[in-house]
């Protein structure tokens, strides 16, 4: 089935399975679907508004303890289709009934995936001996806990664990492995715990920022496109569906560089004490926002602060470690405690690696909230997940910076951390809107001395000391 025009889709199944056994089929009587994805959030979650004239409510009864069984699809894409047939979610609660008209009522539920639920019933009480990887799979598929049958996506990690569950529930102790996991590859410590429409995903950030783009996109007033693939629409407009697919519909900017939140966060300095509780003694590890830069793959090569010095003593705003401390205790000389010997006297098993992790992470974290973050708003496909690589393209706006007609700093490939899918049978489209961050420039800033000519009303650009 080809496409008819961008934003396009099919709804191939939406049953609710009631607690009593029956099975309501409601293609018919949607009024729209919302998907939530989130890279920090564990699990999925939605809604969905249907047009009731059966009294579906008191008839099916729904009363928040139905399974819903749902395939959405972009014609022509039926290889990438949103299909929670198998693995269906849970409807959990009745959010609103509001009368319609005389005989029809509008009903709205909301639903999340069934590990969720599994998630808040089950806990954990075992010790562990392995890699973080292998315990986070054997958590996901164990029939005693999660028992998930959907894709898990998992990044191996480094080093063996001995750990101890101590009657936690399964996704809080993955959501802690996750802020000790070091990657086996890069060595980072950015590891996220999610899922998305594609399966439930245990991997760092670099290993996203490995994947290729899914598309670029650019941020253009509506309009008619024309191009090779032109063709009319309902209303007898050209128009280039594979454009529209890539045009921002609508552009906000959610921050830019908050000094203040970034300092008092980490992101440009901090250090973390590790005390040793059995020899009386302490050991320091500092972050440097430019000193560590590079230590791990990027987006792109260059900060998004400026590494000029601003005070007499010649620091830079990566300078100041103390403006975030943690403190961390290891019990015994040489960590014997964490670390046990084999038959040769090689340390088999790992200690955690907080003093190793923690700057980098949080660090890493504050770039993506609190750095270059913006939203958007795009025409919907069903190949779009939270967790994947976007290309973004911002044209500038007043003067041209250096005969280019696109911003240089915002323009560049972005992280998708949270998404909402939104079905829309009065439009009959499905649009997407979602976050998106960068951590890094793909153009450096200037340094000092490079303004060639006054900017603005009021002059010139001086050097600032603080």
């Amino acid at each position: 089935m080809s496409i008819k025009f961008a934003g396009e889709y099919e709804v191939k199944e939406l049953v609710i399975h009631t607690s009593s056994g029956s099975t309501i089929n409601v293609v018919n009587s949607i009024v729209s679907i919302d998907i939530y994805e989130s890279m920090f959030s564990t699990s999925l979650s939605g809604s969905i508004t249907i047009v009731d004239v059966d009294d579906l409510a008191t008839n099916g009864p729904i009363i928040g303890q139905e399974y819903l069984s749902l395939k959405l699809t972009t014609p022509g894409l039926d290889q990438e289709e949103i299909d929670f047939t198998n693995t269906t979610f849970c409807i959990y609660k009745i959010v609103s009934r509001e009368t319609g008209s005389q005989n029809a009522q509008l009903l709205t539920l909301s639903f999340t995936t069934p590990e969720l639920l599994k998630n808040s019933r089950t806990r954990i009480s075992k010790s562990y001996t392995d890699s973080i990887d292998n315990i986070v799979k054997s958590i996901l598929t164990d029939e005693r806990y999660i028992n998930t049958n959907k894709n898990v996506y998992i990044e191996p990690t480094s080093g063996i664990r001995k750990v101890v569950v101590p009657n936690v529930n399964p996704y809080d102790f993955i959501t802690n492995l996750a802020t000790e996991a070091l990657s086996k590859q890069h060595s980072s410590p950015h590891f996220l715990f999610f899922e998305n429409t594609k399966g439930i995903h245990f991997k760092s950030i670099e290993n996203i920022l490995s994947d290729e783009v899914i598309g670029e996109y650019t941020v253009s007033e509506l309009g008619p496109l024309v191009g090779a693939g032109a063709t009319k629409d309902g209303k007898g407009k050209i128009v280039d569906i594979e454009e529209e697919f890539r045009r921002v519909l609508e552009f906000q900017i959610n921050s830019n560089n908050d000094m203040l939140m970034n300092i008092k966060g980490g992101m440009l300095g901090s250090k973390n004490i590790e005390y040793n509780m059995y020899s009386k003694s302490y050991s320091s590890k500092e972050y440097k926002y430019f000193d560590d830069f590079e230590k791990f793959p990027r987006m792109n090569d260059n900060a998004v602060y400026n590494n000029n010095e601003i005070d007499v003593e010649g620091n830079n705003i990566g300078n100041f470690s103390d403006a975030r401390i943690h403190l961390n205790s290891i019990s015994s000389e040489n960590e014997l405690d964490t670390r046990h010997t084999n038959e040769k006297s090689e340390y088999k098993y790992a200690p955690n690696k907080i003093n190793e992790s923690i700057l980098h992470r949080q660090a890493k974290f504050m770039e993506l909230n609190s750095s270059i973050s913006v939203s958007l708003k795009i025409t919907g496909n069903t190949t779009i997940a939270a967790g994947q690589k976007m290309r973004l393209i911002v044209p500038t706006k007043g003067r041209v910076h250096e005969g280019n007609e696109f911003d240089p700093y915002y323009t560049g490939d972005y992280i998708i951390t949270k998404l909402r899918h939104n079905f829309d049978q009065t439009t009959k489209k499905h649009e997407i809107f979602l976050q998106a961050s960068q951590e890094s420039f793909e153009k450096d800033l200037p340094s000092v001395g490079d303004a060639k000519e006054p900017l603005g009303n009021k002059g010139v650009i001086s050097t600032l000391t603080y």
